[in-house]
């Protein structure tokens, strides 16, 4: 079992969960709006000392929890629809699952998706 974590920028949601619902056996996701945080922010601009400016410029962040097998086929789905060629598409990000269970009926692993 594999763990995909997407974060993609919010005017995309709709894109991106529409595009998901259309691939076979997609197993569901859990979706909720983050806050990302820059790299260099606490870096002073050279130019006139002021500090950078602290917004936070919110994401979506999609979780997947889903057989191995799927893993290509979503990934390039969320990148196919969330991909504006910009900086700041967000990013994806596949880890292993060791073990997974479902609360209501106990079910574990495989049979938990």
């Amino acid at each position: 079992m594999k763990r995909i974590i997407a974060m993609v920028r919010p005017v995309l949601r709709d894109d991106v969960i529409s595009a998901l619902h259309q691939v076979e056996d997609f197993p569901g996701a859990s979706m909720s709006e983050v806050k990302k945080v820059r790299r260099g922010i606490h870096q002073k601009n050279k130019e006139d000392q002021e500090p950078l400016s602290l917004d936070f410029p919110i994401y979506v962040r999609f979780e997947i929890i889903c057989r191995n097998s799927l893993v290509p086929l979503l990934v390039e789905t969320i990148r196919a629809n969330a991909q504006t060629g910009k900086p700041g598409d967000g990013k994806i990000i596949v880890s292993s699952v060791e073990s997974a269970l479902r609360i209501c009926d106990g079910k574990e692993d495989k049979a938990a998706l």
